[in-house]
């Protein structure tokens, strides 16, 4: 009967392993670089920078029901702001980790777009994107609309929307390998 416990907790011991093997292992490309095969993503920034912010204005326009004493073009300069240091800010944090092997703040932010297999849009970029643009939009604008649900609303929902359209986008027109 003790054998039995002994083999059963062997077995149980190499499943585990096994399990912890399979689902925490990394693929490890040994002296290899990424390289991308069309060009880098950022040729698509200023695009996506352009199209994201006319979408999102004209949403936070209507759907927010932003009226009142404001001005659209103020509207525009408050949800470009907010986009900019959205698309901008991950290119920052990536540069500055980049920045002890780079040498210089330039090749860092350089290496921020070409050095390794990095989109503009990553996971975790919409948490960011709504953390950025949220507070910027709403708290400036929350006076100037008369529903401040829907402007709430429409400021998530239109991050959303434009944050999988660019992911979709670039992953199709530029991609890579090691």
């Amino acid at each position: 009967m003790k054998t039995n416990k002994g083999i059963n907790k062997k077995i149980s011991i190499l499943s585990i392993i096994f399990i912890c093997i399979i689902l925490f292992s990394n693929i490890v490309y040994a002296n290899s670089s990424w390289r991308w095969l069309t060009s880098s993503p950022r040729k698509l920034l200023p695009i996506a920078v352009i199209s994201t912010l006319m979408v999102e204005f004209m949403g936070v326009l209507f759907l927010g029901k932003v009226k009142g004493k404001i001005r659209p073009i103020k509207v525009l300069g408050i949800v470009a702001l907010a986009n900019i240091v959205s698309f901008v800010f991950p290119y920052i944090v990536r540069a500055y980790l980049f920045r002890a092997t780079a040498g210089t703040f330039a090749y860092a932010w350089e290496d921020a777009f070409e050095a390794g297999p990095f989109y503009i849009v990553l996971f975790g970029y919409l948490i960011l994107t709504i953390l950025l643009e949220l507070p910027l939009v709403y708290s400036y604008l929350k006076k100037y609309t008369s529903n401040k649900k829907a402007l709430f609303k429409s400021v998530i929902g239109l991050n959303l929307i434009t944050t999988i359209i660019v992911a979709v986008l670039e992953r199709i027109l530029y991609y890579g390998q090691w």
